[in-house]
């Protein structure tokens, strides 16, 4: 059973070498492999799993922002070692935040926006499972623009 989730066929495909580099590091060569797929295949699909999490682990320990935009709410999140610091907006006005020009649309409906602050105090162990929870709901790993943008303005404030 995967902690986080198990890869995609596609994802799997992209990351057919490392696959197989995991295989061997775990003693599967080709032949064992295609035999355990055979002859066990709950402990090849518990073997993909754990792939799937080594692979996920390294992607969110890497992961510092991200961003979660809904109809009404733009939440942009940044991860430290130990903590996350989340700075949204609520949006007031007619329509819905879009996906894209989101920084013009932030600057130019400013006066129906409520900015808001908060932070979440965590152990490094449970950083990755943080980032997959929002992830799961809908987030998506970003650059610094939108936070840092978030940022200033809550500073001007």
């Amino acid at each position: 059973m995967a902690k986080y989730r198990f890869l995609s066929d596609e994802e799997l495909k992209e990351l057919e070498e490392e696959f197989k580099h995991f295989l061997i590091t775990n003693g599967l060569h080709t032949q064992e492999w295609e035999e355990m797929n055979k002859k066990n295949p709950n402990k090849a699909i518990d073997i993909v799993g754990l792939f799937s999490d080594l692979v996920l682990e390294k992607v969110y320990d890497k992961t510092e922002y991200l961003l979660h935009i809904g109809a009404k709410e733009l939440k942009a999140f940044k991860f430290f070692k130990e903590k996350a610091v989340l700075l949204g907006i609520e949006y007031k006005g007619e329509g819905t935040i879009p996906l894209e020009n989101t920084l013009e649309f932030i600057t130019e409906n400013a006066s129906d926006m409520l900015i808001f602050s908060t932070g979440k105090s965590f152990t490094e162990e449970i950083r990755s499972k943080e980032v997959h929870f929002l992830v799961q709901n809908g987030a998506f790993a970003s650059d610094s623009l939108i936070f840092d943008f978030l940022k200033e303005i809550k500073e001007k404030k």
